[in-house]
């Protein structure tokens, strides 16, 4: 060891170049990120491809039935009446039921449950980006849902391409097609069409390998904002409390020319805007939001919007809650009220909502990305809701169970699923962060404002009065002895937070544990009631348990914080 107190000042000025020179370049990487290598230039590429389940003439995909009462669709058994037959069929695939164009949603309160036409294509569309060593593919389908294992069949058949991660979410349109098995014509009847899955299976495949072949060297652009409030409340909170998150997320890829490659758009409404009265598919308020983006074409307050091309890709966010464009009045540019559940509503609210991304791209600079970051992780959530378990054991829908990790087949008391992070960092640090969750989650997960109050029930708030009725609002949980859930925008970094519902995933609507309030099923179905007298729990009929909310957000901070795996 050299004798310190012998060397002279030059001597110790050497010695502290020497070691200074081989400690700088950890100490540099620790405070400032050094220029990125040439071969991590960020690349992106979009395509779409149609899902909707016709023929090359138009015609909707359904086995050929014989309509004996007239009235233009398959009519199958009625479990109530065991001695009225169902129409016959013939059974293409033979598997045992008539398979068709069952319609997603409102468990047919409508005068139809198949549909009969289409209003606008549903779509399967895909943007990937590369940078580095990671390889992300987003897509996102026109689909009330996706379960995890037909996730899984898309990224097996695009393996070969190598990508660091595949996340795909469905937009939960109500218009679209039966995609997870509950919407047959009855609670015996899996409503799902194994064409119509392998269909959009084999497309998103074909998207993403589309989306991969056109990336080219790209920069990012990102925007937030809230529509105009000069034409309506464009989202409406169904139960208690009253949390919205309308804030709408964009990030714009465009190539060193600056034209757009693709805009990814996040926001959270139910696409449910015609209601159940309509028997034509739709994309809902997507298909206007998207179009808008691109082409522009529309006006709002007077002003003509122009579109910025490329394509438009549309992911919900919180939908749970409930948080939906029905009941709520929006204006036309004439400040008429546009009728409700009517195609110009859609119209108006896709259009409002395109011209909100606009905006918030206008002026904005691409920001320098320097590292795309991708984290994983699997969890298992306890299947613990008795309505659906009956019906899965009715074969409703079809995936695999688990138990203390292992798979069970049919016996096991969880279902495996997954939460993803996407981190975009500049030089300074996360500049914009993506969460997924496993199916709708309610506002309060990512905003805060859980029902916290123990004593009072209830309230009189002007939140629940510019909504309409009296005013009166549920401002306490069921279960006031159980904690609430960490708000994750708490633990969330950067500028821009995007928030993907039914990512890779759709287990129903993500409840806080303390107002999970589990339906009743005798004598028949019925919403639960709390503590305070409120019967309107219609979310936890179609959960898949009351521990998603702690399981998902538990997970979710365990990649926050820097935990679970890295994909590469």
């Amino acid at each position: 060891m050299i004798g310190l107190r012998r060397m002279n000042r030059w001597g110790l000025l050497a010695l502290f170049l020497t070691v200074f020179s081989f400690l700088a370049p950890a100490w540099l990487a620790s405070s400032v990120r050094a220029d990125p290598p040439a071969d991590s230039r960020l690349l992106a590429g979009a395509a779409a491809l149609p899902i909707t389940p016709t023929d090359e003439k138009g015609r909707l995909w359904q086995e050929p039935f014989e309509d004996r009462n007239g009235n233009g669709r398959y009519d199958a058994p009625d479990p109530a009446f065991p001695k009225r037959r169902g129409e016959p069929f013939t059974d293409l695939n033979g598997n045992g039921k008539w398979d068709g164009p069952f319609l997603a949603g409102f468990l047919h309160h409508g005068p139809y449950y198949t549909a009969t036409g289409v209003h606008d294509p549903l779509w399967a569309r895909a943007l990937v980006l590369a940078q580095g060593e990671t390889t992300l593919a987003i897509v996102a389908l026109d689909v009330v849902g996706f379960s995890y294992p037909d996730v899984l069949r898309i990224r097996e058949r695009v393996a070969d391409l190598g990508l660091t991660q595949v996340i795909v979410a469905g937009t939960h349109t109500h218009g679209g097609i039966d995609t997870l098995g509950l919407w047959g014509p009855n609670f015996s009847i899996d409503g799902k069409d194994p064409r119509t899955i392998a269909w959009i299976i084999a497309q998103s495949e074909q998207a993403i390998r589309r989306a991969w072949a056109a990336r080219r060297p790209a920069r990012l652009t990102w925007g937030k904002g809230r529509p105009l409030s000069q034409f309506g409340v464009l989202i409406n909170d169904l139960r208690d409390p009253i949390v919205i998150d309308d804030e709408l997320r964009v990030m714009r890829a465009e190539d060193l020319d600056g034209k757009t490659i693709a805009t990814l758009i996040n926001w959270s409404p139910h696409p449910e805007t015609v209601g159940a009265g309509s028997s034509l598919i739709t994309s809902d308020f997507p298909h206007y939001l998207r179009k808008g983006v691109e082409e522009g074409g529309f006006s709002v307050g007077g002003r003509r919007a122009e579109g910025i091309g490329g394509l438009a890709i549309y992911v919900s966010g919180s939908v749970g809650g409930l948080l939906t464009p029905l009941r709520v009045r929006v204006m036309d540019e004439e400040h008429e009220p546009v009728p409700e559940r009517s195609w110009s509503k859609v119209q108006r609210i896709g259009e409002l909502a395109a011209w909100t991304a606009l905006e918030a791209l206008r002026e904005q600079s691409p920001q320098p990305i320097v590292r795309i970051e991708v984290r994983s992780r699997p969890l298992f959530v306890p299947f613990d809701n008795p309505f659906l378990r009956g019906l899965y054991d009715k074969g409703l829908f079809q995936r695999e169970t688990y138990r203390d990790g292992k798979a069970a087949g049919k016996e096991g008391p969880d279902l495996l699923t997954e939460v993803d992070l996407i981190n975009f960092e500049t030089a300074e640090g996360t500049f914009a962060q993506i969460i997924t969750l496993p199916g709708e989650p309610f506002p309060e997960i990512s905003l805060g404002g859980h029902l916290m109050e123990k004593k009072r029930c209830w309230a009189y708030t002007d939140r629940k009065r510019r909504l309409g009725g009296s005013g009166k609002e549920r401002i306490a949980p069921a279960h006031p002895d159980v904690a609430p859930e960490p708000v994750l925008q708490k633990y969330m970094s950067g500028a821009f937070r995007f928030v993907i519902g039914l990512g890779n995933d759709e287990l129903g609507y993500i409840i806080p544990a303390n107002d999970f309030v589990p339906p009743r099923l005798k004598p028949s179905l019925r919403y639960g009631t709390d503590r305070c007298g409120d019967g309107d729990h219609y979310e936890e009929v179609v959960s898949i348990g009351s521990q998603m909310a702690p399981k998902v957000v538990g997970a979710l901070l365990e990649l926050l914080n820097g935990d679970g795996e890295r994909m590469k």
